[in-house]
């Protein structure tokens, strides 16, 4: 894999992860009424995920199209890592050691599974 692949890789997650808060926080004001559903779609939250998520998916296309799947596919367990720190400084969720853990033994499989 070349610099430019893993870049275009990580890239993608980040901004993955960022949809993800968006859509957390677009959730929160989204009213499940009918005279509230309309005018929820068109929140600026929301809307700006779903861009993000487009853009990402953009992104995921060029990577997939010279990066084999097998190798570029792991990566995106590191989305596990980065939206709950994401989320802690961002929304206020409280983060523990099970994050942690979690995190280190997510990044070990990324790195396990990428090895050639």
């Amino acid at each position: 894999m070349s610099f430019l692949q893993i870049i275009l890789i990580l890239s993608t997650v980040v901004l993955l992860a960022a949809g993800q808060i968006l859509f957390k926080m677009a959730a929160e004001h989204i009213s499940f009424t009918i005279s509230g559903i309309l005018p929820s779609l068109f929140s600026v939250r929301l809307i700006s995920a779903v861009t993000i998520y487009s853009l990402a998916t953009g992104m995921w296309l060029m990577v997939l199209k010279d990066t084999p799947l097998r190798l570029a596919y792991p990566f995106f367990g590191l989305s596990f890592v980065v939206v709950p720190i994401l989320s802690h400084y961002l929304l206020g969720e409280n983060l523990n050691w099970n994050v942690f853990l979690g995190a280190a033994i997510i990044c070990i499989g990324v790195w396990v599974s990428i090895l050639h």
